[in-house]
């Protein structure tokens, strides 16, 4: 393996390891809000963490990177952008269906009816086709509540789409500015709904990932030493707007800035260290990611109705909410190995011998009569 090929598995552990420690921020932003603020008015048995869903910005940064990163060999390609947006929807649906399905059957258990839910036909649709629409009281979330990032998240992949009609970096470039261009607009003209959700601000901590994929590529690195001063600045950025809110600052620079810094310090870095037991475990963490963020509001229904009966939420917060984050992260492996890996595995294989198939056909038409008998025997 060479020295550039072993920088950047390291590089991609790293950002395996962001991912875990975002869906574990989240996780605990919910166990200390919801868990103990509303379930048991207990909103101050936890230590104030105002910028808890912190993950989700991380997320956004990360998925920005690992798209460009990823799609090296989609860039340019005929029909790229109908490969990758399929791998993209095996990749997303199929648990995010099942989970929204979960909740929506627990919903019409608990209240009888669409409208007691707060929600109507229309936004429950909307809901499994990643479309941002109110519910009956004007809040923009869908049925399953942390779907409302996946709904960025899919409107970025269908830009995506675009960016791969070109090479990566004129792509990559284009793409950011049409986003760029979109929040401007979007700031000085307010758009439409869904339009206007989909051009907030924080659209643009894609832009952010994708810029340092595209330096990972090209080469660009970061002694190691000025890369964790980066971290510890970011880090210390987002700890002064934990202390002092953000105020008139938009969340894309007081929360996506510092998650960017720290995203681009990490993947940047010129590192020979090699990966420890608790790094490889959180790169397990990391894969599971995408399970732990969609199953720890369900992970949480039976623990907060077994665990007060062996430790009290007041007396001990710590234990209480370890316990709920334990559940949640065995849950999320557990779905992630049996369920999510090998459902995404099959369907991305059923995909990529569609379009291999075509590619194959494609190169055959064109090859020259003499040419094509040698084909067929190598293949």
């Amino acid at each position: 393996m060479t020295a550039a090929s072993e920088h950047e598995r390291q590089s991609l552990l790293s950002i395996q390891v962001l991912r875990a420690l975002a869906a574990l921020s989240v996780a605990f932003d919910h166990v200390a809000r919801y868990e103990f603020g509303r379930q048991y008015g207990l909103p101050d048995a936890l230590p104030s963490f105002e910028i808890g869903n912190v993950g989700v910005d991380l997320f956004f940064v990360i998925s920005g990177f690992v798209m460009v990163y990823s799609s090296g060999g989609f860039f340019g390609r005929a029909r790229a952008p109908q490969e990758f947006f399929l791998r993209r929807l095996a990749r997303i649906v199929p648990l995010y269906w099942l989970t929204t399905s979960i909740v929506l059957a627990y919903l019409l258990l608990q209240y009888r009816d669409l409208a007691r839910a707060n929600f109507s036909l229309a936004s429950v649709v909307a809901s499994y086709l990643f479309v941002p629409y109110p519910q009956l009281d004007g809040l923009m979330v869908p049925v399953h509540g942390v779907g409302w990032t996946l709904n960025y998240e899919m409107f970025f992949y269908a830009c995506f789409c675009f960016a791969l009609l070109f090479s990566r970096r004129t792509g990559v470039v284009l793409l950011s500015v049409a986003l760029l261009a979109l929040v401007a607009l979007n700031q000085f003209m307010p758009l439409p709904n869904p339009i206007g959700y989909w051009a907030a601000p924080i659209i643009l901590e894609f832009v952010f990932g994708m810029l340092i994929a595209l330096g990972l590529r090209a080469g660009f690195r970061v002694p190691s030493p000025l890369a964790g001063c980066i971290v510890a600045i970011a880090l210390l950025a987002l700890a002064a707007v934990d202390r002092w809110g953000m105020g008139i600052v938009p969340r894309v620079v007081a929360l996506g800035g510092p998650c960017a810094a720290i995203v681009g310090a990490l993947a940047l870095a010129r590192s020979t260290a090699k990966p420890g037991p608790v790094w490889r475990a959180l790169s397990l963490l990391g894969d599971a990611s995408y399970s732990l963020y969609l199953l720890h509001p369900l992970a949480f229904t039976l623990p907060r109705r077994l665990f007060p009966y062996l430790v009290n939420p007041a007396t001990s917060p710590w234990l209480y909410a370890a316990l709920l984050l334990a559940t949640a992260l065995a849950v999320a492996v557990i779905v992630h190995l049996l369920l999510e890996k090998p459902i995404t595995r099959f369907l991305q294989r059923r995909i990529a011998s569609v379009f291999h198939g075509e590619r194959r056909t494609a190169a055959a038409v064109d090859l020259p009569p003499l040419a094509k008998p040698r084909a067929d025997i190598s293949s």
